[in-house]
């Protein structure tokens, strides 16, 4: 973070994955780090094993340097994946996408939707589901650093402006390399203590984005690597 006499600015990152993803590969001390974010969301696959190691109970916590989100990117039977923000507890997978919903909010949690327009992805949202329960959705991923296409990208913009929902910027990183390539930069007063309802605040006040950094990945070296 960096500061000014007036306002200091803080980078947030909510969609990224540990060790404890069945494809994470990130450890406690890739995310320490990191020069590019201050604030990680950790939201592993069906698994909430990350913080249970360190977040003693709280679901803003942090470590040495870093902030920590806790969360979880959670399977539904019926509308693919949802993340839930500031959680306590782990919530088991396979669900209908109204009863995780239900889940993510009996914990005082943040309904995260990821990814609403990846072409490829197997477990990206079924928006044919998610638009009946909209009402109880609180950020759209508006940019993750996964996607190929400027098409991704914009209709995740327009979605979240239709619907009139906070916008979320992620990394969505599995490995190192992955950190830092999605993330949102924002304004904020020093002399307030940062916490969740501040963090929130923020990314309601689009006045207070200073910058967001939205790097995706190239299509075709991703192929090339999977061709090899």
């Amino acid at each position: 973070m960096s500061a000014n006499e007036n306002s200091s600015i803080i980078s947030l990152d909510l969609h990224n994955h540990s060790i404890y993803s069945y494809d994470g590969k990130l450890t406690l001390d890739d995310f320490l780090e990191n020069s590019a974010v201050d604030v990680f969301a950790v939201t592993d696959h069906n698994d909430f094993r990350f913080h249970e190691n360190y977040f003693d109970g709280k679901t803003f916590y942090r470590i040495d340097t870093k902030w920590f989100i806790t969360g979880e990117e959670i399977m539904t039977s019926d509308a693919g994946e949802v993340i839930g923000l500031f959680i306590k507890n782990k919530i088991e997978p396979h669900l209908p996408f109204n009863e995780t919903l239900d889940e993510i909010k009996k914990q005082n949690g943040i309904v995260y939707l990821p990814h609403p327009y990846d072409l490829y992805r197997k477990g990206k949202p079924k928006l044919s589901v998610v638009k009946r329960y909209m009402h109880m959705v609180d950020i759209i991923e508006v940019f993750n650093a996964k996607y190929f296409t400027n098409f991704e990208v914009k209709m995740s913009y327009r979605l979240a402006r239709r619907f009139n929902k906070m916008k979320g910027y992620g990394s969505d990183a599995h490995k190192r390399d992955d950190l830092g390539k999605g993330y949102v930069v924002l304004k904020y007063d020093p002399t307030k203590d940062i916490n969740k309802e501040i963090l929130l605040n923020l990314l309601k006040d689009e006045a207070t984005i200073v910058e967001t950094v939205e790097i995706r990945r190239n299509f075709f070296k991703t192929l090339l690597k999977r061709l090899r």
